[in-house]
């Protein structure tokens, strides 16, 4: 821990130490700058420090109130502009809660208190939890960011997310961006026979980099047919790891929202704070697994992971099944997964491996080279996210006419 944490938290029990951390992954930090004591220690802490912490948590459990706002004009005395700052307590008093946010804490809450809770507050900017210090509110919910991983390597989140991508861009005119961040094996772009010397190395390489429309710009490729769908790709040569901050992921979604109206992340199947980061600023997560034994196992600890950082996976998870209908050797039932994984199965996509093939042979999409259940399916998948992000409901397509696939349209809506 030679760089301290964008996070500081100040407990009075060392005991809830491993809280501490399950907010810092959360947040999508690998660890929190714990201190044990009282907000007066916090403000001797980051006294200390070259800048202030952008995140600060302080417990003041049963403290004075009096003590708790003297205290607080210690800690204020050392904060940058725009440290945000919430304070959790065991004291439900109106006034004390007044006076913190006139000091500009963005919020207090009582015990008990969720993580997904602590999270919120601290990194979401709205009008109901704004310090005085903070920066001014910038919406753009017309924007929607999903992302898309696989529950075990090779259930082939990275063509569902293209070929979604595609649908939203080709059929529905939806202006997307598919970022391939699978830095060290990322195909999206090879897959469609294009390829830049920038992309997504462009950022994880040099993370003090700033992100501005300027660098997008020479980081995006257009779809050689469709103008809506632009990729951001992987490095062509196979790199190193670099050690991705989670704020360079925040920044790149932060910039590419004033210009597309849905983000697509394809996510590498590793588990890490910037991945993390990524999930916790979308508004949707796609799950892609498989029926077989060791895609449900991963399905499983991953969906456990998600659940710890805050994501709500009944409503912002969906799981789709790639490949229904293959055999496997250590096949099992969809209310097999289901039960497992404690989450319902939202679509099964078509075991049609002749059209995937021929589409990256071709260094196409599957819509791209002709009509199949596949592509219709990748169709109800992107109008499902657009009912998603506009609060519609979703009402799935009629059951396809081929008899014995098993397909999208079995599903529930």
């Amino acid at each position: 821990m030679d760089q301290p944490s964008p996070l500081m938290v100040v407990l009075q029990d060392a005991s809830e130490h491993e809280f501490a951390n399950q907010l810092a992954t959360a947040m999508g930090y690998g660890y929190a700058d714990v201190i044990i004591g009282q907000p007066i220690d916090a403000a001797h802490a980051i006294q200390a420090r070259a800048s202030s912490p952008t995140y600060i948590l302080l417990d003041i459990d049963a403290m004075q109130p009096a003590e708790v706002l003297h205290q607080l004009d210690a800690v204020a005395q050392h904060c940058d502009a725009g440290t945000r700052v919430v304070v959790i307590g065991a004291v439900n008093d109106i006034g004390l809660y007044r006076d913190m946010k006139a000091r500009g804490v963005i919020e207090y809450f009582t015990r008990p208190v969720e993580i997904p809770s602590l999270r919120s507050a601290l990194m979401t900017q709205n009008p109901d939890a704004v310090s005085s210090l903070a920066r001014p509110v910038v919406r753009r919910d017309e924007c929607s960011v999903i992302t898309f991983m696989s529950a075990a390597s090779g259930d082939g989140s990275s063509t569902v997310a293209l070929n979604t991508a595609y649908a939203l861009a080709h059929e529905f005119g939806q202006r997307t961006v598919v970022i391939d961040m699978d830095y060290q094996f990322g195909m999206i772009a090879r897959n469609l026979d294009q390829s830049s010397q920038f992309g997504i190395k462009d950022i994880f390489e040099y993370p003090d980099r700033v992100v501005d429309s300027a660098l997008i710009e020479k980081m995006l490729v257009t779809h050689q047919q469709e103008p809506n769908l632009r990729i951001i790709s992987a490095p062509i040569e196979l790199r190193v790891l670099p050690n991705i901050k989670p704020e360079t992921i925040r920044n790149l979604i932060s910039t590419l929202k004033s210009q597309f109206k849905f983000i697509i992340i394809d996510l590498p199947h590793i588990w890490s704070p910037w991945v993390a980061a990524a999930l916790g600023e979308s508004s949707h997560s796609i799950m892609v697994a498989q029926l077989w034994l060791r895609s449900v196992t991963h399905s499983s600890r991953l969906l456990k992971s998600w659940r710890e950082i805050g994501l709500d996976t009944n409503k912002s998870v969906s799981v789709v099944i790639n490949r229904s209908g293959a055999k496997f050797k250590e096949a099992i039932t969809e209310k097999d997964y289901e039960r497992v994984c404690g989450v319902e199965i939202k679509f099964a996509l078509a075991n049609d491996t002749k059209a995937i093939v021929t589409a990256e042979n071709q260094g196409k999409t599957v819509t791209e080279i002709g009509n199949s259940p596949l592509a219709s399916e990748f169709h109800e998948l992107a109008r499902y996210l657009i009912c998603l992000r506009d609060g519609t409901p979703y009402t799935p397509a009629a059951p396809s006419a081929k008899p014995g696939l098993s397909s999208i349209f079995q599903r529930k809506g």
